[in-house]
């Protein structure tokens, strides 16, 4: 009964060391603990050698290790608290002198019990043990030697040494001890530290240093947010680690600075530090007005149809917010009037998000949606109680219109009755022209802007030149295409094309294109870096491009500057121009709309008929261009402001985060 109790009391101990680790105070001076009637030593052997084979009258009965937390004064680390049971090989001879010897005594002393006490023999033997240590991590073990004094006494009683071990011990650590003895196989057992993640759940061990993660600030400025990192220890705070998440759901993508653009920052998000396995984090703006109006305003819905396998017709659909959002969606169907109708049976909850380093989205889709026209399909958003529409393409309020523009409309009729057999000629031969001889004049234009550009912009420069009789290729016309291949892919598809036709690549200028291409030249010439590395979009790839036809001195056989005349760029002159962008023709527009007209038309042959179609051709088409690219203007003339505000924060959100793959590349 008693052997039972032993053992159901040595289980629930094991059982409570892996569950609980004990704090003890322990001095790391004195790591071996003996009994009084052993005199001990030990002695390092790494390697172990033949001189250290263990020998002497003992044997090691058992072995115990427990986990601990040894404490010295304000100091705490992880140890082995190693038991160790001896027992004493009794030398038959000596066994056979101390009974003869034992019997003369007891005749001497049942004479006379109060003559006094007599000594007993008290012989000695040297004996050693060894004991080797082997984390799971290590290839080898080292091993460590007690030698000892036994004397013919401590024989009478089990002995118990104790040991204490701090080397190599550390959290979550597997390590085998293995105790060898005289005439007896190894005494081996393998021990697994508690993590450290296991031992701060435990509400009495919170309180020392290895469960106190760092201390995080947030400072907001004009311009950006910084992330201020503390730890008790100030030498480890140089070697703290911060990341960034999109929430607490979030993944957390790493941080190489600890400056964030204002515009960027939103209400989920949240950071931790970590020096070791124990993390810090907090979510500081989940209630900050400003910074859960960045949620709202950086929301988009992109749409693309399609058809399945089968032939019915798909509405895709994209949402890319920075945080995760209870919405729901739902198509509706664009009236003359300006109002969406609600296509019945079609609503959808966002689910399944999917981020990178740099987006957060869900997509989904409305399959065999009919409608008369797919080009007034719209999406409905629903957040929090407000909802917003979303359109593949502007929308066209034909009711409004009309009541605008009717006397308009009047006056223009009577002008073309009055004018009509006046320019009969010149209209026959203008529709002559086109019909067939537009193509044999014009080319394929590739248009490149910055993601930062308004798209409705971008959208209508591309349809000026497609009215022209060019084949544009846009990325904001190719979503689905775009999305299979990506953005480099698709590029380089593109120019491959229009270079077998002779077209050309129109790169729109904007601010953020030209710090694009002077932090490119300066990752790629200056600190003979991969800027690939840094960036990926679409921007990235077409200056990776324009950087290879420099090296081989042909980039402006494909490549041409546009600048906008309502965008006030300072590239006055040549050397005010990007070094990745000297070199490439440059034309304003509306300004020298002629100039690029010529450049973007092929050579026609040498007939006066051809060169005279050219001519008459190049005078319409240069009116139209540049009359198409003041009403672009001109109809935003009152949201100029905000488009401004837009651009500069946009800006400054990816001139930040290519400064600090900069700052990342240095370090």
């Amino acid at each position: 009964m008693k052997f039972a109790w032993r053992i159901a009391q040595l289980l629930l101990l094991a059982t409570g060391s892996v569950c609980s680790l004990e704090r003890v105070t322990h001095n790391p001076d004195n790591n071996v603990t003996c009994p009084q009637a052993l005199n001990c030593m030990m002695i390092n052997t790494d390697p172990i050698t033949s001189s250290d084979v263990v020998c002497g009258p003992v044997n090691a009965c058992s072995l115990l290790v427990t986990s601990k937390l040894c404490c010295h004064k304000n100091d705490c680390k992880p140890c082995l608290w190693i038991d160790i049971q001896l027992s004493v090989i009794p030398d038959p001879k000596e066994e056979e002198d101390r009974d003869i010897e034992r019997s003369e005594c007891e005749e001497e002393l049942s004479g006379d019990w109060d003559s006094g006490s007599v000594s007993m023999p008290n012989n000695t033997s040297e004996a050693t043990i060894t004991i080797c240590y082997k984390p799971a991590e290590m290839q080898r073990e080292w091993c460590e030697r007690l030698d000892f004094t036994v004397t013919s006494t401590a024989s009478l009683k089990p002995l118990i040494i104790t040991l204490v071990e701090y080397r190599h011990v550390d959290f979550g650590r597997t390590m085998a001890i293995t105790v060898r003895s005289f005439n007896k196989s190894p005494e081996v057992k393998i021990v697994e530290f508690p993590t450290l993640t296991t031992v701060c759940l435990s509400s009495h061990l919170k309180d020392i240093k290895w469960c106190k993660g760092p201390n995080i600030t947030t400072k907001i400025e004009e311009r950006v947010v910084k992330v201020l990192l503390a730890d008790e220890d100030e030498e480890a705070a140089e070697r703290l680690s911060l990341c960034m998440k999109r929430g607490r759901a979030g993944k957390c993508w790493p941080l190489p600075s600890n400056k964030i653009s204002r515009a960027s920052v939103t209400s989920c998000t949240c950071f931790q530090a970590w020096k070791t396995s124990v993390r810090t984090q907090i979510c500081p703006f989940a209630e900050n007005t400003e910074f859960k109006k960045n949620v709202r305003s950086n929301i988009s819905v992109s749409l693309a149809h399609m058809e399945t396998n089968d032939g019915k017709p798909v509405l895709s659909w994209k949402l890319t917010v920075p945080c995760r959002i209870r919405a729901d969606l739902w198509p509706c169907q664009l009236e003359d009037d300006g109002n969406c109708t609600e296509v019945e049976g079609f609503r959808q909850k966002c689910n399944g998000w999917e981020e990178s380093k740099t987006i957060l989205w869900a997509s989904g889709m409305f399959v065999n949606i009919t409608s008369q026209n797919h080009q007034q399909l719209c999406v409905m958003l629903e957040v929090d109680g407000e909802i917003a529409r979303y359109c593949q393409h502007p929308l066209v309020r034909r009711y409004w219109s009309l009541l605008l523009l009717l006397p308009l409309i009047f006056a223009c009729l009577t002008a073309l009755g009055v004018l009509l057999l006046v320019n009969k000629f010149r209209w026959s031969l203008s529709k002559w022209d086109r019909k067939c001889h537009s193509q044999d004049m014009r080319g394929q234009v590739l248009l490149l802007h910055s993601s930062a550009m308004d798209p409705q912009v971008v959208c209508k420069l591309g349809q000026l030149f497609s009215e022209l009789g060019f084949r544009v290729f846009l990325d904001l016309w190719n979503q689905t295409e775009l999305g299979s291949c990506g953005p480099a892919a698709w590029l380089h598809s593109k120019l491959d094309q229009i270079q077998k036709h002779g077209g050309k690549a129109l790169v729109v200028l904007s601010p953020t294109i030209l710090q694009r291409a002077e932090l490119f030249w300066e990752i790629a010439v200056e600190r003979q870096s991969n800027p690939a590395v840094y960036s990926s979009d679409m921007l990235a790839s077409a200056l990776g491009c324009i950087f290879a036809d420099r090296q081989k001195v042909c980039a402006a056989q494909r490549f041409i500057l546009v600048q906008l005349d309502v965008h006030k760029l300072p590239i006055n002159k040549e050397h005010d121009m990007p070094k990745l962008l000297r070199g490439l023709p440059l034309y304003k527009l509306p300004s020298q709309s002629q100039g690029l007209l010529a450049e973007l038309c092929e050579e026609s042959p040498n007939m006066m008929s051809w060169k005279f179609k050219k001519m008459w051709w190049m005078k319409t088409a240069q009116r139209k261009l540049a009359q198409g690219v003041q009403s672009i203007f001109k109809s935003r003339v009152r949201t100029e402001s905000v488009l401004t505000q837009f651009d500069s924060l946009s800006l400054d959100n990816e001139d930040t985060e290519e400064r600090i793959f900069i700052q990342n590349d240095q370090h």
